[in-house]
């Protein structure tokens, strides 16, 4: 029992800096081979681990499985993963004299938590800065195609919004809503507008033929006040002739709160996504 929990321990701890390298490099690898790589990482480390050459030999075979796909950028690969562990290292060895009196079992799995965390503010304090610092450049053309129809926009990468669809985990972006009027069904678009939250109606009011493109998604209002939204699923959304990943768009009426007369504001992760495909 003690050895599972080692490897999944070790596991965990893999995947959460080859994830912190794939996200902060724009590296972009399928996160099945990630997992893959840290699993089998993880069991070489916990089999072999009376061997001192094994650390090395896993950390490279994990950084070939990992990142065999992107052999251009695995250079950049290494240096990222060898930071998050020393980054995750040091912050442990802080934090290691707290769990003196405590068992090997609890102390290992707190660590991985710990580490797991500790990356991930990381992560998102390096977008916060690398958008903060390059907000001149953070206005893009556009062109939206929702429900067969195209529509020209202006758009603004806010650090701010980290809404996501809560079951597919893709990106929300939000859009003023006279912008999409001209495009959208009539009775879809003023349907929208007068819908109102109730958790035993949900989406039953709005007109069947679309609902398989609409999603509730909970957002955070600026007032911190939580409630529901509908967001759609567009077709295709082109930005600066790069094709956004797939998502939502949220229509709403505080355009006058946009930044630099932009008429949408993008997830912050398009950042990532438009920089990366920007370099490569």
């Amino acid at each position: 029992m003690y050895a599972e929990v080692m490897i999944a321990t070790n596991t965990f701890f893999n995947y959460t800096v080859l994830a912190f390298a794939n996200r902060i490099g724009w590296i972009e690898n399928k996160k099945r081979y990630l997992f893959l790589s840290a699993f089998i990482a993880g069991t070489i480390t916990v089999t072999f681990s009376h061997y001192f050459i094994t650390v090395f030999l896993s950390f490279f075979l994990m950084i070939g499985i990992a990142f065999w796909r992107k052999r251009s950028q695995i250079i950049k690969a290494i240096a990222l993963t060898l930071l998050a562990s020393l980054f995750a290292g040091g912050l442990l060895t802080a934090l290691a004299p707290l769990y003196h009196t405590s068992s090997s079992l609890f102390m290992l799995v707190n660590f991985a938590l710990i580490a797991t965390g500790g990356l991930y503010l990381l992560t998102k304090h390096v977008l916060h800065i690398n958008i903060a610092n390059s907000e001149r450049e953070l206005l893009f053309s556009s062109h939206l195609r929702l429900f067969g129809q195209t529509k020209e926009l202006t758009l603004f990468i806010d650090s701010g919004n980290v809404c996501k669809e809560p079951l597919s985990n893709d990106p929300v972006h939000f859009v003023a809503a006279e912008m999409l009027q001209d495009i959208l069904p009539e009775s879809l678009f003023q349907a929208i507008c007068d819908w109102e939250f109730d958790r035993k109606v949900g989406l039953d009011n709005l007109p069947k033929e679309f609902i398989s493109k609409l999603r509730l998604i909970p957002i955070t209002t600026i007032q911190q006040e939580k409630t529901w939204v509908i967001g759609m699923k567009y077709d295709e959304w082109k930005v600066n002739e790069q094709n956004l990943p797939r998502g939502y768009i949220v229509m709403t009426r505080l355009r006058d709160k946009f930044p630099h007369g932009a008429e949408g504001i993008l997830h912050s992760s398009s950042y990532y996504h438009l920089k990366k495909r920007s370099v490569s």
